[in-house]
């Protein structure tokens, strides 16, 4: 399984035409939007028709939601991240579901899940 984090959905819905090749190229493969990520995508949404543009990408893709465990896991990553990197809650989320789900996570933010152990975190693609 393939997890996208938010910047890659951004992305492709910018129409990036590198994203988009990357997903074709990758069709054989099983994506999946973290549910928080799927939230921050509505944040960004400008007015009605952006939402209704976002909805239609987002169930394109089986959004998973985070177990009791995952959340508790995403807890102690936090304990034990937060002061020394900075890194904040929706990214332990992410780093939790991933790892439970033996997932590969794909981002630019490579900062951003770089200090969590056994977390598989790639760069889809070149910008």
């Amino acid at each position: 399984m393939i997890l996208l984090d938010t910047d890659i959905l951004i992305d492709c819905l910018r129409g990036l035409p590198v994203a988009g090749d990357w997903l074709r190229k990758s069709a054989d493969q099983v994506f999946a939007i973290p549910g928080i990520a799927a939230m921050e995508l509505i944040v960004g949404c400008r007015d009605k028709a952006d939402l209704k543009r976002t909805q239609a990408f987002i169930h394109q893709f089986d959004v998973i939601w985070p177990k009791a465990l995952e959340i508790r896991k995403a807890f102690d990553l936090l304990v034990m991240y937060r002061l020394e990197f900075g890194v904040g809650a929706p990214d332990c989320i992410i780093a939790a579901m991933a790892m439970a789900h033996n997932a590969h996570l794909y981002t630019f933010n490579l900062k951003h899940y770089q200090m969590f152990l056994g977390l598989d975190v790639r760069k889809p693609y070149t910008r």
